[in-house]
């Protein structure tokens, strides 16, 4: 049985354990890089290019009498004005992901030598505890007791 927290703070039950999860670290340094260069490359130059667009105004119907285009031109000015912000939003999101991506490389490549340490300890430990029982196996063969 296997107990688990939700990301809810709910806890549950499992009969079996989760199957062990593996992901490609290359892949998701690859996929950071790329996000990052798309966000800040990409969408950062365009919607800055776009930002002043906007700021100019619209100018369609501009100069028309008529109560139907100066509608139109506000909707549109409106529609223009939604998409940067939605352009900003998008924007926002994709440098914050890039960011936790990079964060949750940077912890497992951590976590990773943080074990890599522990292992190397533990097998000097191991092969101590192994010469230094090989020594008391043959002390005692050899009748001088088992000081170890």
């Amino acid at each position: 049985m296997l107990t688990y927290v939700t990301a809810h703070g709910e806890v549950g039950m499992a009969e079996t354990p989760m199957k062990p999860l593996a992901v490609d670290m290359v892949e998701v340094k690859r996929v950071s890089a790329d996000l990052r260069i798309q966000a800040d490359g990409g969408l950062a130059s365009g919607l800055g290019g776009f930002a002043r667009e906007v700021e100019r105004g619209v100018l369609f119907g501009w100069f028309s009498p008529s109560g139907e285009t100066q509608a139109a031109r506000n909707a549109l000015w409106a529609a223009l004005h939604r998409h940067r912000d939605n352009a900003e939003r998008q924007l926002r999101l994709g440098q914050a992901l890039a960011v936790a991506l990079e964060q949750v490389l940077t912890n497992y490549t951590e976590a990773d030598d943080q074990a890599a340490a522990a292992l190397k300890v533990l097998e000097r430990e191991i092969s101590a505890s192994a010469k230094r029982a090989e020594q008391a196996a043959l002390r005692q063969r050899q009748g001088r007791g088992a000081d170890v």
